[in-house]
């Protein structure tokens, strides 16, 4: 993956929540397809921001987010293989929360939703582990998905906006993820999608397509 300058100052992210981050992740086997995004992420906390280009890669059951520095070095790897995590820092000090909790947004951001498509435009519910799922669709694209805990712990929404919205498994050029139960925001910007051919089969050449404006 290419690298860029972060244009934000380099900042101390936030410390881990008081309460443990809830959800569950889906098995990386009940993901489908085998695919490669080139993604630049701007984190938003209160009073500071920062930003960093990653690869996330999803391959036969493995799921792989590779972070990289403002000079386009590794910052860290973060792999799930079944529902197992494992985290390498390439950084000097210990992670400030687990590494997990990057794989949950991540999988509430492109992964856990209420299933196919619905066969019309409007609003739906359903609930998966503890949680109340939202997701509003318009001309057959996902445009807005929210979780809520049923049990109200924590209070408030995650809220994540499809802006172009979505339409199948290719993710639109620009994502706003806002985690109201902990108070930051993330802009997820998809440079490049690329669909992999599935292991034991021949992998195209072809570089990774620009996602759609």
């Amino acid at each position: 993956m290419s690298s860029s300058t972060s244009t934000a100052t380099r900042v101390t992210p936030p410390r881990a929540p008081d309460s443990p981050y809830p959800g569950s992740l889906v098995p990386v086997s009940e993901i489908p397809g085998d695919f490669l995004m080139r993604q630049r992420v701007t984190a938003h906390y209160p009073g500071r921001t920062l930003s960093f280009d990653a690869a996330l890669q999803k391959q036969g059951d493995t799921l792989t987010l590779l972070g990289l520095t403002p000079f386009g070095t590794r910052a860290f790897l973060l792999q799930q293989r079944g529902v197992e995590v494992s985290f390498t820092s390439y950084m000097p000090g210990d992670a400030p929360f687990p590494p997990r909790y990057m794989l949950l947004d991540i999988h509430r951001t492109f992964f856990i939703g209420l299933g196919r498509p619905p066969a019309g435009d409007g609003e739906r519910r359903g609930t998966r582990d503890g949680e109340e799922i939202t997701e509003r669709w318009e001309r057959g694209r996902l445009m807005e998905r929210h979780f809520r805990r049923l049990d109200g712990q924590p209070e408030g929404t995650v809220d994540v906006r499809f802006v172009d919205g979505m339409q199948g498994h290719a993710p639109p050029r620009t994502i706003e993820f806002h985690n109201g139960w902990y108070g930051y925001a993330l802009t997820i910007t998809t440079l490049a999608h690329q669909t992999l051919a599935a292991p034991g089969h021949e992998a195209s050449d072809a570089p990774p397509a620009p996602a759609a404006p």
